[in-house]
């Protein structure tokens, strides 16, 4: 569908974009281009709430500044602008500054999604070098878009979802000579479609374009993929096996008795096979990872490549959006194409609805085109949900079935993750390196991961916290900068929602004082480690934090973190 702006909205956006994103003497002046790469954003067909939400926050801000300057925002002096624009609703009251969000993760994403902006930084703006191919396989796979009337399908198996279970089942059934019907939500993406372009990415394969979250006392980004391949195509690559402490509460808490690294190992070295697991190449690590062994090293403390199904990756930083080369052995390029050749089916863009019951039997699957609007029915002697910890609960809850103890949707864990930046002296180049490539494993058993954690250029931006003058001189040294994660084996257990109302939040998670500790110190020791290294500076996600420069500025940034956690733009 088209979407435009009026006349009136593009130029108080322009206003807006020129506070939050000011010209510097090396970044240029927010303008058309990044307004027109909005409207196209907001042009989905699947963005109906989020353009509404758009607008209503643009008439907010624009009408804010009369109550106090008597006049709408776009017609302040800059300097008046961006004081109103940072007190009211950067630092406002935590729904205004939860609403101005948006504003920060849109207006960063296009601005710096701009040729002459890459330019501007000595980067080079362009698409990864990609071979389109058709693999026989694809004659096995129907697009809703071809369904020009309701079909019916018979097969032994349906399997709900593509990503790391569904793919899975899929394959071992299909082996086992079971005829198997796969249906996906998302579309099949080609390698020539992965364009190396983050946000225009993040729109096609992530659900609600990648803007989904909790409800809590924190805001926990979920970035779930919505495509062939669920969400192993949009993350990492990094395969961790089950850490065996995590087996030992299994087994004692839940008496899964048969869960030992012994049994597991034969049914985890077939994954990691079909994966083609080993650790990060140190040549594609890059000087993320030097730097972080360096400080690590200075302190003592354990670290290393993180192992990973890539072993042709190249270091582009992109495998949270599609790998283009094919070098990441996702679902998509391994079990799904597996599955295939022994004969599965796929239906791709079409949603399932409910399931068919044949009394307390499930025998099928009902779910329609999300192209056409045709209905799609299998019929089969068993059904596999796997679509993950979110859509699994919320398609029962949906249709009010396999509840009986009232649990599902509760239990969710999150493993909540933050990150951490760090301006070096050095060239750090993060636009040439595996995202995860490299971890500090020394506080594991206490529940703390550390990771890398670059991404290209217009997605790195939401990492700088704030907006204004001091967030763009300090993205002005992107090739400089480093940035690593921080993770927590959470104890606290949320519950998914139900998904009556459309583009609802999909989970309620309250943070536990226990786990925002465990944050508390991960973030601390991410810091030393940081300033072990040599980091002129480091800045943290983390709302109000200043930047810090020595172990008194960690303390003092410390001595300011309370519940709720609000992360910055």
């Amino acid at each position: 569908m088209s979407f435009k702006l009026s006349a009136r909205e593009r130029e108080v956006l322009r206003k807006l974009g020129e506070a939050i994103l000011p010209a510097t003497d090396v970044l240029p002046v927010f303008g058309d281009r990044a307004i027109d790469q909005i409207e196209t954003y907001l042009a989905s067909g699947s963005a109906a709430e989020l353009r509404l939400l758009f607008k209503t926050a643009l008439h907010m801000v624009e009408r804010g500044a009369m109550l106090r300057h008597l006049r709408p925002m776009s017609k302040l002096p800059p300097e008046k602008r961006a004081a109103y624009i940072e007190r009211h609703w950067v630092n406002g009251a935590l729904p205004r500054r939860l609403m101005f969000r948006l504003f920060g993760v849109m207006l960063k994403g296009t601005y710096f999604d701009d040729p002459a902006v890459y330019a501007s930084l000595g980067l080079e703006h362009k698409k990864p070098e990609v071979k389109a191919e058709r693999p026989r396989f694809m004659s096995q796979v129907t697009r809703a878009k071809d369904l020009n009337e309701d079909v019916e399908i018979e097969a032994e198996v349906v399997v709900i979802g593509t990503g790391a279970g569904g793919a899975a089942a899929a394959l071992e059934l299909a082996s086992r000579g079971n005829a198997v019907v796969m249906i996906e939500e998302g579309d099949y993406f080609a390698r020539d479609r992965f364009t190396g372009r983050g946000f225009e990415m993040q729109r096609l394969l992530y659900m609600n374009h990648g803007l989904t979250a909790t409800v809590g006392n924190v805001a926990i980004p979920v970035p779930l993929g919505v495509t062939v391949g669920g969400s192993t195509t949009v993350n990492s690559g990094t395969c961790f096996r089950t850490p065996a402490r995590t087996l030992n509460r299994w087994r004692g808490a839940l008496g899964l008795t048969a869960y030992t690294p012994e049994h597991l190992e034969p049914y985890l070295a077939k994954v990691e096979a079909v994966f083609q697991v080993k650790p990060a190449d140190a040549k594609y690590v890059g000087k993320n990872g030097e730097i972080i062994a360096r400080g690590a090293g200075a302190l003592g403390w354990s670290h290393g490549p993180i192992p990973r199904n890539a072993p042709d990756c190249d270091g582009q930083a992109l495998c949270c959006f599609g790998c283009a080369t094919g070098a990441k052995r996702s679902a998509d390029i391994s079990f799904v194409p597996m599955a295939l050749e022994k004969g599965a089916q796929l239906l791709c863009r079409v949603k399932a609805e409910r399931i068919i019951l044949d009394g307390k039997r499930a025998a099928g699957v009902v779910g329609r085109s999300l192209d056409t609007g045709r209905k799609v029915r299998v019929k089969a002697r068993a059904v596999v949900l796997s679509m993950g910890a979110f859509g699994t609960p919320r398609f029962l809850m949906r249709q009010g079935i396999c509840n009986s103890s009232g649990r599902v949707g509760k239990n969710l864990s999150l493993h909540p993750a933050t990150a951490m930046l760090a301006l070096m002296d050095e060239p750090v180049e993060p636009q040439k390196s595996i995202p995860q490539g490299y971890m500090v494993d020394e506080f594991h058993e206490e529940g703390l991961l550390m990771e890398g954690s670059t991404l290209p250029l217009e997605m790195f931006t939401m990492m700088v916290p704030g907006v204004g003058r001091g967030a763009q001189e300090f993205m002005q040294n992107y090739r400089r900068i480093s940035s690593f994660g921080v993770m927590v084996c959470d104890t606290t257990r949320g519950h998914v929602l139900p998904d009556k109302i459309p583009q609802t939040p999909l989970a309620f998670y309250w943070l536990n004082r226990k786990d925002f500790a465990l944050m508390r110190r991960g973030l601390s020791l991410l810091a030393r480690i940081y300033l072990a290294a040599g980091a002129r500076e480091i800045r943290a996600m983390i709302h109000g934090w200043k930047p810090m420069r020595s172990v008194a500025d960690i303390e003092e940034n410390m001595g300011r973190f309370v519940l709720p956690v609000d992360v910055d733009i």
